[in-house]
């Protein structure tokens, strides 16, 4: 993929107003897990996702991964003025040629608390195949709850996820990825996920996953550079444990980046 693509995006939100506010509505998305946030009445938003495929630790000569390959996603995002606290999601991203179709409702909005519903429907769009590592081309569902609780600047959010099957599995499976939210100044934050392997997936193939993020944010503008040893950023592809072959070993973490304009 060129950097036309995204230019272009970056100069044409560039030209729209900003601000920010501790009381605007927000996108549903963390590094690579859904949070509680929720767009307010028909209020759109565009999320532009970029996953670096080559591992950046020693890697200094491919400029730490950039100079490898990498999976670019594209998503809208739409507030249901309808139902109050619903929000729909359609995404595609380049990896698998995965499209997701979700909608996820707000069902408990307190200061320190909070908790929604999300509803998926993912599609690798690529012909049916079985390899070594599992099966492509793979259709399924999601069921998440999104819960968070806030303590001052510090927020710790904890994801309970359905999934109806994986790559290597066609049974079910329940899992919970979980993650922490420091706000240290009025618009950046640092954030932190962990995935951890479902118990039914064997220990000694599997690792655990992480991904570390910072995050720069305006009235429109969320930007978050972050760092994942796991391949994707849909929920059956981050929380399944062994989507392509599994997360990284941690030391073989590679870089991406969230763009997301609200309007």
């Amino acid at each position: 993929m060129t950097l036309r693509p995204i230019l272009l995006f970056l100069c044409f939100s560039l030209l729209l107003p900003n601000g920010l506010s501790a009381q605007d509505p927000d996108l549903p998305l963390g590094l690579n897990l859904p949070t509680a946030d929720h767009l307010e009445g028909w209020q759109p938003a565009i999320r532009f996702t970029h996953r670096f495929t080559e591992s950046a630790r020693g890697n200094s000569k491919d400029f730490y991964g950039l100079d490898g390959g990498n999976f670019p996603g594209l998503g809208f995002d739409l507030g249901i003025a309808a139902v109050p606290g619903l929000n729909a999601q359609i995404y595609r991203t380049a990896d698998g040629k995965t499209v997701t179709l979700a909608l996820q409702e707000r069902i408990l909005n307190h200061p320190h608390v909070r908790l929604a519903v999300r509803v998926e429907r993912f599609d690798e769009t690529i012909q049916r195949t079985t390899y070594a590592f599992g099966t492509v081309g793979l259709t399924g569902a999601v069921v998440q709850l999104p819960a968070e609780f806030t303590a001052g600047s510090f927020t710790v959010s904890l994801v309970p996820t359905w999934l109806s099957r994986t790559t290597t599995r066609e049974q079910a499976l329940f899992t919970a990825g979980a993650g922490l939210r420091w706000r240290f100044l009025e618009r950046q934050s640092l954030l932190a996920e962990y995935y951890p392997r479902p118990s039914r997936l064997d220990r000694a193939a599997y690792e655990q996953g992480f991904a570390l993020g910072y995050r720069f944010q305006t009235k429109g503008h969320r930007f978050t550079l972050l760092a994942t040893n796991v391949q994707g950023t849909t929920a059956h592809q981050v929380l399944s444990g062994d989507y392509a072959g599994g997360p990284r070993p941690p030391g073989r973490w590679a870089l991406g980046f969230n763009l997301v304009r609200i309007f």
